[in-house]
């Protein structure tokens, strides 16, 4: 079976059908699809859902917020969910950077690991649990679907449209 791109990948998923109409109408798409090591934090349409309608027409109205917000759910590198436990701040292609938080990264300042402690129970032979992939959010997004594969990167549905710091929308 062959993986498609990023754009392509999330197009077939079905439920990204707002996000992909937003990385068509800018130049993203066209980047998106060569290849490359991306990392897509992808808003589904319930997302979307969530924004004023009237707001998100005017969005889609404005070419130049509308690039801003898009290149702001990716990041150049491959960053799957067990590296995000590691990351602080990703810096986006639209130039700011998001912030990572995990239950893993707000755990106790030792590194040690005891039988019966919380850590101990997310992280087993090198492991991740799905609990703790489901704690790990992105600007407080909550990445409801994490690595999903494509040839030129990598996926992390969230249930959030992400907005560039200084931007009102």
């Amino acid at each position: 079976m062959q993986v498609a791109n990023l754009v392509d990948t999330i197009h077939s998923m079905g439920t990204f059908a707002t996000f992909t109409r937003a990385l068509k109408m800018t130049e993203l798409a066209a980047t998106l699809k060569e290849p490359g090591a991306f990392t897509m934090f992808a808003p589904t349409d319930a997302a979307f859902a969530q924004m004023n309608t009237e707001k998100l027409d005017d969005l889609f109205d404005d070419y130049y917020n509308l690039s801003r917000v898009v290149k702001y759910h990716v990041v150049m590198g491959l960053y799957k969910a067990a590296d995000l436990l590691d990351m602080t701040f990703l810096k986006t292609m639209e130039g700011q950077r998001l912030i990572i938080r995990s239950s893993a990264s707000a755990g106790p300042a030792s590194e040690a690991l005891e039988d019966g402690s919380d850590a101990h129970s997310y992280v087993i032979k090198d492991t991740l649990t799905s609990t703790l992939l489901e704690s790990i959010k992105v600007n407080g997004a909550t990445i409801t679907r994490a690595d999903v594969s494509a040839d030129n990167g990598v996926v992390h549905v969230i249930d959030k449209v992400l907005v560039p710091h200084f931007m009102v929308i």
